[in-house]
């Protein structure tokens, strides 16, 4: 039997593979899953149209969400923290200056990602031990089950699509306006460094029930149809299969290895005596900060501390030179709308990757939470601004973004082991932004908006949920590294297959390359190389 820890992107790209090769696997997970109350609330409503959704099922939906300035503080599905439950008790952390979280939740962070999908740039697997077609055909296997939006324009120049087989995205219409004008002005963008196109998102026109995307916009509470993948998705898949069975409700403590098994130990969510299983084979995909608070301590290395790689998330607004009237009213899905990718060596030696977001009922809540009493007598102004107002939610290579130390505390006492986080930016990153601020300003007439500067917020290091390179892969590891296929130093059959691997992290997304690496991990022989 072979077994995988995590039911995120990862695991289930790694049992994927593990299952098309004809072994048969067992995925312990937590599982924690959103409340019985509100799937029937989604089970409502994605039962029927728009039309038929009740003011109190909405109220369920958007219930708890919120967000200001500097964006939206948690993001819950369905009006539910699930996602992150259990952290507190089944993974004690001390951080400062941290947004990153572990989770629990069956599915990962799948449950609450925003779906935006590139592959790596191969001059950005500089220090890893493979090249980009050595991930290529694991792209294209994710794909396959994944589903994309995309569009052929100048993003494939440098991303290809690794399938043929993609809907056509649907735009706003001020990202329909905003592309317009790009493409006017395409080759005097394309000489100072921008490329430019529609997302790709891991979203279906149309969900495994033949429902398709109504342009709702409600995806930032949790699409009712289902139609933003979700791991949990290809879990239920799997799990419909003879040679796969997933084991919720255990949280995994340790792994050994003892001759040619491995032994695991774990325990039930709900407490009780201990759970060892045997294997033959274990493959860990429980996100960065689980799996190297797992791999400390099961080799006993306490006190160690590691460095957790970050790719520097930030928010930027964008003022149109001229609004699109009634975005309030329109159909629309309000993930990202636009990529666009700056090339320019002045900024970075690695590409800047920025997703553009259109008009969302959050953008009103921001300025509503802002202006307080005020509001009702700003509305017109309010109304034209955003009329006229982009999002830019951007992130730097980890190479210019800060870092985050980590080190495991031993257990003392009968109080459980710590693990102790510390963010800290990185010395570049605020003169890097500063630039491209700078680059966004000088080209303003290109882009026919202004980048609101001031307005510019940065996340704390790791609060783009884009972090890994706690046990980088080399091709001649050493103590605290793995090898290509994610094994540690000194270990045979334990394979690492999440983020942790990750020597750099890029700026343009990182979901589908963790899904790839997991899938080409688990695809081979883990007796060879």
């Amino acid at each position: 039997m072979i077994y995988v820890i995590g039911s995120g992107p990862a695991g289930v790209a790694a049992s994927v593979a593990l299952t098309r090769r004809g072994q048969h696997v067992t995925m312990l997970d937590a599982g924690v899953r959103l409340e019985p109350e509100r799937e029937q609330v989604l089970l409502r409503m994605s039962a029927g149209d728009p039309g038929d959704w009740t003011t109190a099922d909405l109220a369920v939906l958007k219930e708890k969400m919120s967000s200001g300035a500097a964006g939206i503080p948690l993001k819950y599905i369905a009006g539910s923290d699930f996602p992150y439950r259990g952290a507190d008790e089944w993974l004690p952390r001390d951080a400062r200056n941290v947004g990153l979280l572990p989770s629990f939740g069956r599915g990962g962070f799948g449950n609450v990602w925003g779906a935006a999908i590139l592959p790596y740039l191969d001059s950005e697997l500089t220090g890893w031990p493979l090249h980009r077609g050595e991930l290529a055909p694991h792209y294209e296997a994710v794909l396959s089950f994944m589903g994309m939006s995309a569009e052929r324009d100048d993003l494939e120049e440098h991303f290809p699509l690794y399938t043929e087989k993609f809907d056509a995205p649907r735009v706003s219409r001020q990202a329909e306006a905003l592309l317009a004008d790009l493409d006017r002005n395409r080759g005097a963008l394309r000489a100072r460094g921008f490329r430019y196109g529609r997302s790709r998102l891991a979203i279906a026109a149309r969900n495994g029930d033949g429902r398709d995307c109504v342009a709702c916009g409600l995806c930032m509470y949790g699409c009712p149809y289902g139609v933003i993948y979700n791991p949990a998705t290809t879990l239920r898949e799997l799990a419909r299969g003879p040679r796969f069975t997933y084991r919720p409700g255990v949280v995994v403590e340790r792994f050994r290895e003892v001759g040619g098994e491995v032994r695991i130990s774990a325990r039930p969510c709900s407490g009780g005596e201990p759970i060892e299983f045997v294997g033959s084979r274990l493959y860990v995909a429980a996100g960065v900060l689980s799996s190297t608070k797992l791999f400390l301590a099961s080799t006993g290395a306490y006190g160690r501390e590691l460095s957790i790689k970050d790719s520097q998330y930030f928010l930027l607004p964008l003022l149109r030179y001229r609004g699109t009237p009634g975005v309030a009213d329109e159909p629309l899905h309000t993930l990202s709308q636009a990529f666009v990718e700056i090339f320019d060596e002045s900024l970075s030696t690695n590409s800047i990757h920025l997703q553009l977001y259109t008009y969302n009922e959050l953008f009103r809540t921001a300025i509503r939470a802002t202006l307080r009493g005020a509001y009702p007598l700003f509305r017109p102004v309010s109304d034209a601004f955003l009329s006229r107002l982009l999002a830019v939610q951007g992130y730097l290579h980890s190479d210019l973004s800060g870092t985050i130390t980590l080190r495991l505390d031993p257990p003392r006492g009968g109080s459980p082991a710590v693990l102790k986080l510390d963010g800290r930016y990185g010395p570049q990153t605020r003169q890097v932004l500063k630039r491209l601020v700078g680059k966004l300003w000088a080209n303003r007439s290109l882009l026919r908006a202004v980048p609101l500067g001031p307005a510019l917020t940065l996340g704390e290091p790791g609060r783009g949920f884009h972090s890994g390179g706690t046990l980088p892969m080399r091709e001649r590891p050493g103590p605290f590294e793995t090898d290509p296929l994610g094994r540690p130093h000194g270990f045979d059959r334990v394979h690492i297959v999440d983020s942790s691997v990750f020597p750099t992290v890029n700026a343009s997304t990182i979901t589908l390359t963790v899904m790839a690496n997991a899938h080409r991990i688990a695809a081979h022989d883990g007796n060879a190389r």
